[in-house]
Order: structure tokens, then sequence, then C-alpha cells
């Protein structure tokens, strides 16, 4: 599709802006445990029922959404998507008990995730293949970005305002993103208006065979996992003796984050010189160091350089990952995306719940080793990944 520069850079800042603001909807409920407990009268374990509850439907409506927006159309779908999310999300801030929240929450995660299946396949639909890679990079650079991202606004909102305010907020926020996208893209070419929706499980039946992308897959479902998995545990751990950190100097240790999330820019660079398969064995290798390193060493600095290290890997793999299963999907790459990305969030449902419970039991230098070892499971089925493979694409 024949688009010009100026207008390539507004929709790839759009993705970015998307992709941030939908996916820290996963992670507001995190700072707000104590907000909830105190309003509502429950205890920390219902509190949590709140992020659970999104994430379980979120992961469910990327199965839904990939089929509609094949059907429909992927900027439709989108669009869509984010306008009902946006009015469910202002109502969210008006729920009067808790009963009430869960349910709004469910709804926003099922909504929530009209986005990601259909703005990767948007992606391929509308660019050429050199500037691929620099749009997928802006997008999941969004999705890392918001699990800090996310925390911080809602603590500074929370604090100000309350936590009603949150909602409100992200209410008019998807509302503007819906409005951005009705002005700044284009309609995609190609969209299958002969497709019906029980063609999707076949469609999905043939892309598990597909060897290729089971070991992406593969190595999808340990990224989250471990990456939300780490940051549980890091707080409980910094929090008490012998470093006893404030909320404060926490939020500035995960911020440093940001410093290593930057390398996902890099990401086309990395793959025209060492290939996708290279990069990707790069990335999770440098993760899995980053992680061993904050469970051995000690002292605030180190654990801070450490976990710049591993966010550094896990941001840098999200785009080869999504590069590969977009080229390998083919003509099924709307029910590629959906299944990687209900893949992706079931890691992000599954990790803090492990992690919590290898905390608990094992303490954190061995939490860390075994969420290391996670990430080793999916780094080898990333040797499984050949060259000679991608070239055929």
């Amino acid at each position: 599709m024949n688009i010009s520069q100026k207008r390539q850079t507004a929709i790839i800042a759009t993705l970015f802006f998307s992709a941030l603001i939908v996916v820290s909807s996963v992670y507001t409920m995190t700072p707000l445990t104590q907000a909830l407990m105190e309003s509502f009268q429950i205890s920390s374990t219902q509190a949590a029922g709140a992020a659970s509850i999104f994430s379980l439907f979120y992961a469910v409506g990327f199965l839904v959404f990939g089929p509609i927006g094949s059907r429909y159309g992927y900027r439709r779908t989108m669009m869509t998507g984010l306008l009902i999310l946006g009015v469910i999300s202002g109502a969210s801030g008006l729920a009067t008990d808790y009963e009430a929240l869960l349910l709004f929450r469910a709804f926003q995660g099922f909504f929530a995730a009209s986005f990601a299946p259909n703005a990767l396949t948007y992606v391929f639909q509308i660019f050429a293949e050199r500037q691929r890679i620099t749009a997928i990079s802006f997008i999941s650079f969004g999705y890392v970005t918001a699990g800090i991202f996310g925390q911080a606004f809602a603590t500074l909102v929370e604090q100000y305002y309350g936590w009603q305010a949150i909602f409100f907020s992200f209410g008019i926020l998807y509302l503007v993103i819906c409005i951005t996208m009705l002005l700044v893209f284009p309609k995609e070419q190609g969209t299958d208006t002969t497709f019906r929706f029980k063609q999707y499980p076949r469609s999905v039946g043939r892309l598990i065979k597909r060897k290729i992308l089971l070991y992406c897959y593969a190595v999808t479902s340990v990224l989250l996992l471990s990456f939300i998995g780490m940051y549980t545990i890091l707080g409980g751990h910094l929090q008490n003796a012998p470093y006893y950190m404030s909320d404060q100097q926490l939020l500035y240790l995960r911020s440093a984050g940001f410093i290593g999330m930057l390398l996902s820019f890099g990401s086309g660079y990395f793959v025209r010189k060492f290939g996708a398969a290279g990069t990707l064995r790069g990335s999770l290798s440098m993760s899995i160091v980053g992680l061993v390193g904050i469970g051995l060493l000690s002292g605030p600095t180190m654990i801070t350089i450490m976990s710049i290290l591993f966010v550094a890997g896990i941001s840098l793999t999200f785009p080869v990952i999504m590069l590969l299963i977009g080229k390998w999907g083919g003509m099924e790459r709307a029910a590629a995306s959906s299944l990687y990305a209900f893949i992706l969030f079931i890691g992000a449902t599954l990790g803090p719940m492990l992690a919590m419970f290898f905390f608990q039991e094992y303490g954190f230098m061995v939490s860390c080793f075994m969420l290391a070892g996670i990430l080793c499971t999916g780094s080898i089925f990333s040797l499984l990944i050949r060259e000679k493979e991608e070239a055929r694409t």
C-alpha cells in the first residue's frame, strides 16, 4: 500500500500509544490492592481478583477478535473494540460494590483483546516488508513499557484523585485512540469478506501442524510469565530485610527497566545482521543471564543493572517473535496472531502465581533460578528455528 512517510509515522505512533494504553490495563490493579481493600472491605486475595479476571478474559478475547477481524476488517474491529472499551472503563469507576467491579473488569479484558491480534495483522496488510519490523518494534515496545507505565500511572492518579479516576482516565484515552485511528489509519486491502467463523478452528488446526510456529509459541509462552513473575517477587524481596526499600525507591528501580526496553528499537538492525533466529537466541540468552544475576547478586545497584539486562533481552525478543509468527502465519495470519496473544497472556496469568509460590516456598534466589529455567526451556525451542526455513518466508 502506497502511504506517505508522514502518515506512516503517524500510524506507527498511534500503534505504539494504543499498545501502551491497552496493555497498561493489565497492570493498573497491581498497586491498587490496598485501596480496593479499604473501599470494598475485602481481603488482599479478593482484591487480586480484579487483576486475574481481566487477564483471563483478555486471553479468551484474543480467540474471538482474531476471526472477527478477518471477517469484518482489522481497522474496524480495533476501533469498535476500543470504543466499547472506553465506555466500559468509564463505567467501571462508578461501581458501588466489588462484584460489579469484577464484572466490569471482565468486560474490559474481553474488549481490550480487540487490539493486539488485529494490530499485528494490520501491520502486515499496510506496510512494506522493510517498515514492518519498525512498526512491530514500536508495538512491542508499547507492550513491555506498559508493565511499568501502568503501575506508575495508577499509583500517581490514585494518590491524588482516588482509584475511580484511573478508570475515568483510561476511558477517555481509549476514546481518543479510537478517534485518532479513524483519522489516521487507512482502510486495509484484502479483507476476506468470505471468511466464516466455522473456518477458524480449522485454521488453528493447520497452524499447530507447522513446527516452526509451534517453536515460536513455545518461546511465547515463557516471555510474560517470566517478566511479570520476576517483577511480582522483586518488590517483596526488596521491601524486606536487608533492603527495606520504600514504594518510591522501588518505583525508581522498576522505572530503570525503561533503559533495557530501548533495545527493542534496534530489532530491525539485529534481524538484518544476524537473522531473526539468531537475534531470538541472543535476546533470550541475555534475559536468562539477567535473571540469574538478579538472583545471585546483592545490593540494589547490581540488581538494577541485572534487571535492565533482563528487560533488554525480553524486549528484544518480542518484536522478533511477532515478526516470525506474522511471516509464517501466511494467509492465516489473523488466527496465528490471535493464538500468539492468547498464549502470551496465559503466561501472564500464570506468572505471578508461579513466582509467588516459588518465592514463598523457596525464597527469592531459587525463584529467580526457576524462572530462568523456564526461560531456558523457551531458548531450547529457539534453537529449532532454522535460518534456511526463515529464508523461504
